[in-house]
C-alpha cells in the first residue's frame, strides 16, 4: 500500500495567500522581495515540482489593502490538468528558500463523482476528436461506460447486489449470517402513468397498486408510451411509496425487464395493447413471476356494439381481431383480472383453460348528502374521446332532452369531461362544462342527478360508481349498468329503453325526497361492494390462483 504524502514543515511562512488551487488552475499572490523584485514560486503536486511561476501580475485589490505593491499576483493554468482519479496535495513555496505561501498546502481529493473538472475533461476529449474513427471510439467508450452504470443501477434497485453480497458472506462465514427478509416486488405496466381522477382505468390501477402494497409488495410502474414522463405525473405516485421507472435509467419496457431480469414476483399488464406486446417478454425475462393480464374491459365487445349500432363493417372486423387477441392473452397469462362478473363469465366460457377472477377497485364514499331540495340540473360525466360517451351525449341531447324540457323547462344537462369536440353545436338546455379539476365540488355537490345514456360499451362504468360514491343517484341504460349487479332497491335506476329513461329521470328530478332515499342506498351499495378490503382480498385470491396455475404449468409432463 502506498504511504500517504507527508507535508514537510518549514520554519518560515511567505507573506501572501494561495487563493485558488484546482486540477487546472492555481492562483494567488506573494509579497515581493525586499528590493521590490517579484518572487519566483515553485508549484508542487504530492511533493514533486510540476510548474514554476513569477508573482508579477497586477493585484490592485492587494495594494489597496496596504499589503504589497500592485504587481504581486500569479495565475497559472496547468497545461496538462492533474489526473482526476488521484488525490493531490498542492503546495506553493518560494523557490529560493522553500518558504511556504500562506494558505498552502491545499488538498484536492480524488473525484468520486462527475465533478466540474471531470466533466470539463470529458468535454475536451470529445471536442478534440478530429476524425470519424476517433469519434466512433469515443462514442463506443462512453456507451460502454453508460451501459455499465445502468447495469449497476438496475442491480442495486432490483436487490440483486444485496443478494450477491449475502451469498458471498454466507460462503465465507456459513448460513449463520442473518439475511434480511426479501420484500416481494410487483411491476405494473400500462401505456401511461395513472392520474387520480382522470378516468376509470387510472382509478382501478391505482386501487390495485395500493392493494398490492397492502399485501406486502414493493410496487413500481412503467409507462410503455412515455418513458420520460412529466415530473408532475411521477410525484403523486412517489408520495404514495410507489416507484416509477423512466429515462435515463431505462429506455423502454423491454430494457427494464431485461436489466432487472428475474427481480419481479408479479408482472401486472393493463389492457390488451400492453398484454399483446409485453406478455412474452415478461415470461422471458421474469420466468419466476406471476403474470397477470388486467382486461380493464373487453374491447372487442365495445367495438362490436359500436359497429352494429353505426352499421360499420370495418369495426366488426376489428372486433373479431381484438377478440382473438384478448382470448390469446387470457390463455397465455397466469391469471386474468376483470372488474365485471359478466365479462368474467364470458371469458370463462370462451377460454376454459384461463384462471379468471373478478376483482373490483376501491372507491371511497363521501359524507352523506342532505341538500337535494337545493340542487338543480343533471350531469353526464365522461371522457368524450371515448366513443361510447360522445355517442351517448349526442343521442341524449337529440332524443331524450327535448321531452324532458317539455315537462320540466328549467332542467339543464351538464356535459362534464375532457375532449368534447369544439365544432359541435348544442341546443338550449345544454351546459358544456368540460374538464374540471374537482369533480365533487364543481359538479357532484351541485346537481340532483347524473345520467349514463350509453348505447354501447363494455365493463363497469367508473363515472356511475363515482356518482354513487358521492351520494348522487345515476339513471342509466342497461349497457351502462353492466357488471354492477344492482340490488332490488336500486334496480329501477337501470332502464330498459328510451321511454323508461325519460320517465325515470323526470320522476326522480321532481322528487328530492326520493333522491335523498336513493342517495343513502347507492352509498351503502358502494361501501359493501367496492371497499378497500374487498378489493385487496379479491386481488390476493387472484394472485394465489394464478400462481398455482404457473406451478402446474412448470411441472414436467
Amino acid at each position: 500500500m502506498k504511504a500517504p504524502y507527508i507535508v514537510p514543515a518549514h520554519r518560515s511562512v511567505l507573506p501572501g495567500y494561495l487563493d485558488l488551487a484546482t486540477r487546472t488552475r492555481i492562483a494567488g499572490w506573494a509579497q515581493p522581495e525586499a528590493g521590490g523584485e517579484p518572487v519566483a514560486l515553485q508549484i508542487l503536486d504530492n511533493g514533486k515540482p510540476v510548474a514554476r511561476v513569477i508573482a508579477n501580475q497586477a493585484r490592485p485589490d492587494v495594494a489597496r489593502a496596504g499589503f504589497s505593491e500592485v504587481r504581486c499576483g500569479f495565475d497559472l493554468l496547468i497545461p496538462a490538468s492533474l489526473p482526476v482519479h488521484e488525490r493531490h496535495v498542492i503546495q506553493v513555496r518560494r523557490e529560493s528558500d522553500g518558504s511556504e505561501l500562506s494558505g498552502s498546502p491545499v488538498v484536492i481529493e480524488a473525484a468520486r463523482a462527475l465533478d466540474e473538472d471531470l466533466q470539463r475533461l470529458v468535454r475536451q476529449v470529445a471536442q478534440g476528436a478530429q476524425t470519424n474513427t476517433e469519434r466512433e471510439n469515443i462514442l463506443a467508450f462512453l456507451a460502454d461506460v453508460a451501459d455499465k452504470l445502468l447495469a449497476s443501477h438496475a442491480r442495486t434497485e432490483s436487490g440483486q447486489e444485496q443478494r450477491e453480497r449475502y451469498s458471498r458472506l454466507a460462503r465465507r462465514y456459513g448460513p449463520a449470517i442473518p439475511q434480511k427478509t426479501r420484500t416481494p416486488r410487483a411491476l405494473i405496466i400500462d401505456e401511461n402513468l395513472p392520474v387520480s381522477g382522470r378516468d376509470a382505468g387510472s382509478q382501478a390501477i391505482l386501487s390495485h397498486a395500493r392493494s398490492l402494497k397492502e399485501l406486502g409488495y414493493n410496487v413500481s410502474f412503467v409507462a410503455a408510451s412515455d418513458m420520460d414522463p412529466d415530473r408532475s405525473a411521477c410525484m403523486p405516485l412517489e408520495q404514495e411509496g410507489l416507484t416509477v421507472w423512466h429515462a435515463p435509467h431505462y429506455t423502454s419496457v423491454e430494457d427494464l425487464l431485461r436489466r432487472q431480469a428475474g427481480a419481479f414476483d408479479v408482472v401486472y399488464l393493463h389492457r390488451i395493447g400492453v398484454a399483446t406486446r409485453y406478455l412474452a417478454l415478461a415470461r422471458h425475462y421474469q420466468p419466476g413471476a406471476t403474470v397477470l393480464y388486467s382486461v380493464a374491459d373487453l374491447h372487442h365487445q365495445r367495438l362490436n356494439g359500436q359497429g352494429v349500432l353505426e352499421k360499420r363493417p370495418e369495426l366488426l372486423a376489428l372486433s373479431r381481431s381484438v377478440r382473438l387477441q384478448e382470448c390469446t392473452a387470457a390463455w397465455q397469462a397466469d391469471g386474468v383480472l376483470t372488474h365485471s362478473p359478466e365479462e368474467e363469465a364470458w371469458l370463462s366460457k370462451a377460454v376454459p383453460q384461463a384462471r379468471i377472477a373478478c376483482v373490483p377497485w376501491a372507491i371511497p364514499v363521501r359524507s352523506p348528502v342532505k341538500d337535494f331540495k337545493k340542487r338543480r340540473d343533471i350531469a353526464f360525466i365522461g371522457n368524450f374521446a371515448h366513443a361510447p360517451n360522445l355517442d351517448g351525449a349526442r343521442w341524449f341531447v337529440e332524443t331524450i332532452l327535448p321531452d324532458l324540457r317539455a315537462k320540466s323547462p328549467d332542467l339543464t344537462v351538464w356535459l362534464v369531461g375532457a375532449h368534447l369536440p369544439p365544432h359541435l353545436c348544442w341546443p338550449e338546455g345544454v351546459r358544456v362544462v368540460g374538464h374540471v379539476e374537482d369533480l365533487d365540488k364543481e359538479v357532484l355537490d351541485r346537481v340532483r342527478l347524473t345520467v349514463a345514456p350509453l348505447r354501447f360499451g363494455a365493463g363497469i362504468k367508473g363515472k356511475v360508481l363515482e356518482s354513487f360514491a358521492a351520494g348522487v343517484p345515476c339513471v342509466m341504460t342497461q349497457t351502462a349498468a353492466e357488471g354492477l349487479k344492482l340490488p332490488r332497491a336500486l334496480a329501477s335506476l337501470a332502464t330498459k329503453d328510451e321511454k323508461g329513461l325519460k320517465a325515470c329521470i323526470l320522476r326522480l328530478y321532481a322528487d328530492p325526497e326520493r333522491c335523498q332515499s336513493l342517495s343513502e342506498k347507492v352509498q351503502a351499495y358502494v361501501t359493501a361492494t367496492f371497499s378497500e378490503k374487498t378489493t385487496t382480498d379479491a386481488l390476493h385470491a387472484a394472485i394465489k390462483m394464478a400462481a398455482q396455475k404457473r406451478k402446474i404449468a412448470e411441472q414436467p409432463a
